[in-house]
């Protein structure tokens, strides 16, 4: 083997080193050849502080024989190159991206922090005060990032607390479901209990409860309350409280929701315990006014709502390009700006509708569509093909989301459509806020669902007294693959809106003969 071959076989054996802690991704590297030696130089459009850390980890795994031993350097690009959507930065990128998309405890673990962008509402200080908590927000709000944003300073703090994720329990509405999840609270309280036989002794009464099919049940777990509490004194004092975070709390059956939150409550009020919540305002139900039971928002919780939505467009395109900017620059780019224009970026939060997660997703499939197009960067174009697709996973969430029955929304959603697409061609609209009414209602639950977005909570347009919700139909409906030019957008750019073009919009004011008949 030649002295060429030698070197070219150390370097690439480096660069897979380093692929390595980049998800085997390898970067831009190549050698260069000084008076005193050979040196390995790896490029990025920007350096970031852990490209250093990989590589001081694959310098000391080598040996000190090595030919590049203490010879691997990290390095600026000189020019920008002219295919940008090709380079392993954007492959980062867009590997990062996938990686945030959905947020759990265990999410990006040691690194979280500096990964994590602070909400645009900043309820950080809020979640993490004492005190039982309810974070509404649509799929993709950053309803989870948020209560783990709590759990990791807890962690940090080395509080203790108990996470359950409620999709496991999704749909559910017998009682044996609250025996379950007490039986994961206390599987976790373990974690910081010297003796634990009288805890296993419990936990395992708890799960012959879950399994059992017994008429008195729910008479059964009140009587096992006073233990729970006991259990939680072992680890909650005054400078140590317990934090119980029910993630996703909206999947399961609206009728057992109040029903396992009073359990819990039980347990935890006047115990230096906190409850903290996130779900879909639409489909939760944390209180029971007939029965008197669960958590009642204002007095045993408070809500935190990140449904900003399009009703603060300028700090939610702030917030959005704030994220995607960290993430650029965790992966060795200047900024988000290296791949696109602001133009684009602002059509992407309108094809968003400001909810970050779906902005993240539209802007990596984006990356995709224009690379598959060879486009220098990524364009309108690409926003609006991948608007499209997205259309299609959102309609494919609905049932995941709630335990509903869909009939009546996917009905209204035609009905909405059908206005705005075909009638009016314009895809804003307004419709009159009647919460008694069968076809606001479901509206709402489109609004839920991410296929009908706020505008504004309440205009008054013509008569006093009559308030109506600003909403705009999700451009996958009318744009890229479904492309309706002739449907007039409304907004076209990310900035506040007048109330004076507001109430210019559409009035939609159809009814299903069903839906009629269910308000007579």
């Amino acid at each position: 083997m030649t002295i060429d071959n030698t070197i070219k076989a150390a370097a690439d054996q480096i660069a897979s080193l380093f692929a390595e802690k980049l998800g085997g991704i390898i970067p831009a590297h190549h050698v260069k050849t000084r008076p005193d030696g050979h040196f390995l130089i790896f490029e990025f459009a920007k350096e970031h502080d852990r490209f250093h850390s990989v590589l001081e980890s694959v310098n000391r795994s080598l040996g000190e024989d090595h030919i590049f031993f203490d010879r691997c350097v990290i390095a600026e690009r000189i020019r920008k190159p002219s295919e940008v959507l090709s380079m392993p930065e954007t492959r980062l990128l867009q590997k990062a991206i996938s990686e945030s998309l959905t947020i759990d405890r265990y999410s990006f673990q040691d690194d979280f922090f500096g990964r994590y962008t602070t909400s645009v509402t900043h309820f950080e200080e809020q979640i993490t005060s004492s005190g039982n908590f309810i974070v509404f927000g649509r799929r993709g709000a950053g309803k989870s990032s948020l209560l783990a944003y709590a759990m990791h300073v807890l962690k940090r703090k080395a509080l203790p607390y108990a996470w359950v994720a409620m999709q496991t329990y999704s749909s559910r509405s017998d009682d044996q479901t609250i025996c379950s999840v007490i039986s994961e609270v206390l599987d976790a309280i373990k974690q910081y209990v010297n003796e634990t036989d009288e805890l296993d002794a419990l936990i395992r009464k708890f799960e012959d409860l879950a399994e059992s099919d017994s008429s008195s049940l729910v008479q059964k777990i009140d009587r096992l309350i006073p233990k729970v509490r006991k259990s939680i004194q072992l680890i909650s004092k005054p400078e140590f409280p317990f934090t119980i975070f029910l993630d996703d709390f909206h999947v399961l059956n609206e009728s057992l929701q109040p029903r396992l939150l009073a359990a819990l409550y039980s347990a935890t009020r006047g115990n230096n315990a906190n409850i903290k919540i996130s779900g879909i305002e639409q489909f939760t139900r944390a209180w029971d006014e007939v029965a008197k039971q669960g958590l009642q928002s204002g007095h045993d919780a408070r809500v935190l709502k990140l449904d900003l939505n399009l009703t603060m467009p300028d700090r939610s395109k702030t917030h959005i390009v704030g994220i995607l900017n960290a993430h650029a620059q965790y992966c060795g780019l200047p900024s988000i700006y290296y791949l696109t224009s602001d133009e684009v970026l602002s059509r992407l939060v309108l094809v968003a509708a400001a909810v970050p997660r779906d902005a993240l997703n539209l802007f990596t499939q984006a990356i995709n569509k224009a690379y598959i197009r060879e486009q220098k960067s990524v364009s309108l174009t690409s926003i609006n093909m991948a608007a499209s697709e997205m259309a299609e996973g959102k309609l494919a969430d609905m049932e995941k989301d709630t335990t509903e029955k869909l009939d009546d929304v996917n009905a209204v959603l035609s009905l909405i459509k059908d206005f705005c697409i075909t009638k009016q061609r314009k895809n804003s609209f307004l419709v009159k806020i009647e919460n008694g009414d069968a076809t606001y209602r479901n509206v709402q639950k489109l609004v839920a669902l991410r296929l009908v977005h706020v505008l504004h909570e309440g205009i008054t347009p013509h008569e006093a007294g009559q308030r109506f919700m600003a909403l705009m139909l999700d451009y996958g409906f009318y744009v890229g693959i479904r492309a309706a030019k002739s449907v007039n957008l409304f907004p076209t750019e990310p900035q506040a809106l007048t109330a004076k073009d507001l109430r210019k919009l559409p009035i939609f004011n159809q009814k299903l003969p069903l839906l009629q008949k269910a308000v007579a």
